[in-house]
């Protein structure tokens, strides 16, 4: 049996509301800004939500409006590894986390999208820039939150730990303030497993992994594209690969061959945006409707 928060510090409660991480190894995990978006009625998915979007609206406005290379890299240079909270696809913990490479990437991916660069609000929330900005997937995603919003996460550690008289000692931390629009340092009490900090993330703001893209492509396909060839809005050549005619008449569209035919790479899903101008929305509601947090069982299995 791998090592585990729970066991090693004997959290004997069976309902918890952390992810109880391994220690020596990470999870398969990553924080998920969906997550975060349709649960603004708790206070904690609030603050991340608000702090992450004043993060994006500054990187956004700042450096990728203004193609301000120099220093918008001088701004991600802040991302740094996020190992403490036990994260990722690292069989060990070594992961890199964003580094200078990564940061690299986040500039070129936002500027290479055309609704960062225009300074459209869309990509000023981090579920619309995971979905929508090729290049950044659920692993940065989920590392830039960990970073951007450190201090959140250390507070409900801590909050945890007091809850089970786990101890803590005290670390110093480096998140981002949005009120001075910059990165800060601050000292926080948190546990501690073989010399290294550990800080806890809430389980219904995780997810396993999701490519959203995909998601939204086939809800895109099921909703809006299957109406409108029923309608007679897009014209095809062959009715019958999108279209079966019922016994009664009824015509009822292929989703599957429309979503094969119609679906768009990440990088031009902004089509779709732009055409059915409420997706969007209503595809973060699909979200939060279809898509339930993990369960004890699947976490368990995790950590197995």
């Amino acid at each position: 049996m791998k090592t585990n928060f729970d066991e090693h510090f004997s959290v004997h409660s069976k309902i918890t509301k952390h992810i109880n991480v391994l220690l020596e190894s990470d999870l398969e995990l990553f924080i998920d800004p969906y997550k975060i978006a349709n649960n603004l009625d708790k206070r904690i998915a609030k603050k991340l939500y608000l702090r992450s979007k004043a993060f994006l609206e500054v990187l956004n406005q700042t450096y990728i409006v203004t193609n301000d290379r120099i220093n918008g890299l001088k701004f991600l240079s802040h991302l740094k590894e996020a190992n403490e909270y036990g994260f990722g696809y690292s069989k060990r913990k070594k992961g890199k986390g964003i580094g200078k490479t990564k940061a690299e990437i986040i500039f070129e991916s936002l500027s290479n999208n055309k609704f960062a660069k225009q300074g459209i609000s869309i990509t000023n929330e981090a579920h619309n820039v995971l979905l929508l900005v090729k290049g950044i997937g659920q692993d940065n995603m989920s590392d830039t939150l960990a970073n951007v919003c450190r201090d959140i996460f250390a507070e409900f550690t801590n909050q945890e730990c007091l809850k089970y008289n786990i101890p803590v000692y005290p670390a110093t931390i480096e998140f981002y303030d949005a009120v001075t629009e910059s990165w800060l340092y601050k000292k926080v009490d948190l546990p501690i497993y073989k010399g290294k900090h550990i800080i806890l993330v809430p389980k219904f703001l995780t997810n396993g992994g999701r490519i959203y893209s995909n998601y939204y492509n086939w809800f895109i396909s099921s909703n809006y594209i299957s109406k409108d060839i029923l309608e007679g809005k897009i014209k095809i050549g062959d009715p019958s690969k999108f279209i079966n005619q019922l016994k009664n008449g009824d015509k009822k569209a292929i989703i599957k061959n429309i979503n094969k035919q119609f679906r768009k790479p990440k990088q031009d899903l902004i089509d779709f945006v732009k055409h059915y101008q409420d997706s969007l929305i209503k595809f973060q509601l699909h979200i939060k409707e279809n898509f339930p947090d993990l369960t004890d069982d699947e976490i368990t299995a995790l950590l197995n």
